[in-house]
């Protein structure tokens, strides 16, 4: 007799392209499949930068509501109550403020968890202003109070929630795709990337990648790039997208590309020599781990989650102090004059052993068996 499968009903916004969207790729394409049958739920329509293909060419059964959010405010929590007592999983996982908040409140015999990606009082006021942003970072509070199975992207995120929050909280660390993000076999191949991206073979690359909001501080790390003495030996790139774009623009000069949003992140990262993160907070940051895993040396700010991926293992990094400008340009140039074209291999290989996908998806499986003992 077959043993009965353990049905998981993920519940998200939408699968557009984001860093939670890969995570919860990582923790489902993992799963063990002789234990576990999981379907995504998304509530609204899926925006123009949508994974939903990768989920579904993985075989990921994935249904939607195609909810606006005033449709969803209105009905919202009544037909996810009628599709959760037809579907009847066993465990709802949750992530995403809108999720996280409309599960909580349901009365069901459902067991539900939910992955925390970001301290709310941080991004939510960055995102929305002081008043939007407290009010949904206060909505998202409450959620995590009436939820049993709080789990924190990272050990220095449930640091944070501790103080606020009444309830034993889980740790998962993100993990990376590996197979995806991984170092070129050498340098030669480095440098034909660079071609087919029309980027410079002369010059140390150096690249920033995620959000331009003010969290992320991108301005910092213009203005440091543009103080340091790089005498035409480097050049900048920015990947990403924010209310930040039209400053960044403006305070850019010749030696610095900002590309937007782009497809192809791993292959910019493959083709760089040094990644810069200037984040004010972080849940744990996805960029760093793939940045890292493609073999690129890493200059980051001081703060406890970039410590956090690295613990005893600082030499791999370089920290300057969040937004010291002088502090940033004295590492941008340090960088250029030790520069060789090795790969960091040591670096990509602590990565994989550490914060694969399979290592995320393995710890989140182990929350999963304690629920259902429970």
């Amino acid at each position: 007799m077959k043993e009965k499968k353990t049905k998981i009903l993920y519940v998200v916004s939408t699968l557009r392209q984001s860093g939670p969207t890969n995570q919860l790729k990582g923790i489902i394409s993992n799963l063990d499949k002789s234990k576990y049958k999981a379907q995504v739920l998304t509530l609204s329509p899926e925006p123009k930068n949508t994974r939903l293909n990768d989920f579904t060419h993985l075989g990921i059964e994935v249904a939607s509501f195609n909810f606006s959010r005033l449709q969803f405010q209105l009905k919202g929590k009544q037909l996810l109550k009628e599709y959760m007592d037809k579907y009847n999983p066993d465990i709802i996982h949750t992530s995403g403020v809108r999720a996280d908040t409309v599960v909580s409140k349901l009365n069901v015999p459902t067991k539900h968890c939910m992955t925390i990606r970001n301290y709310a009082y941080d991004d939510y006021v960055a995102k929305f202003g002081s008043v939007i942003g407290k009010i949904a970072a206060e909505s998202n509070i409450k959620a995590m109070k009436r939820c049993k199975y709080v789990i924190c992207c990272s050990k220095s995120l449930r640091n944070m929630y501790m103080k606020i929050l009444p309830q034993e909280l889980y740790v998962v660390q993100n993990g990376v795709d590996t197979k995806k993000f991984k170092p070129v076999e050498d340098s030669g191949s480095k440098y034909s990337l660079r071609d087919s991206l029309t980027l410079p073979g002369d010059k140390v690359v150096f690249i920033a990648v995620g959000s331009l909001i003010k969290r992320k501080d991108p301005v910092t790390i213009i203005e440091a790039f543009k103080a340091a003495n790089i005498e035409g030996k480097a050049i900048l790139i920015l990947l990403g997208d924010g209310d930040l774009m039209d400053q960044c623009v403006n305070e850019s000069d010749d030696t610095i590309l900002i590309k937007g949003n782009v497809d192809n992140v791993n292959d910019f990262l493959k083709a760089s020599d040094v990644y810069i993160s200037a984040s004010e907070s972080e849940g744990l940051p996805n960029s760093v781990l793939e940045a890292g895993r493609c073999g690129v040396n890493l200059i980051l700010s001081d703060i406890p989650q970039h410590r956090e991926v690295f613990g005893n293992n600082l030499e791999y990094i370089s920290l300057f102090e969040v937004g010291n400008k002088e502090k940033l340009t004295e590492v941008i140039e340090s960088e250029i004059i030790k520069f060789s074209n090795e790969i960091n291999h040591d670096l990509a290989n602590y990565i994989e052993k550490n914060f694969s996908n399979e290592v995320m998806s393995k710890k989140y499986q182990e929350i999963y068996d304690c629920m259902a003992l429970r």
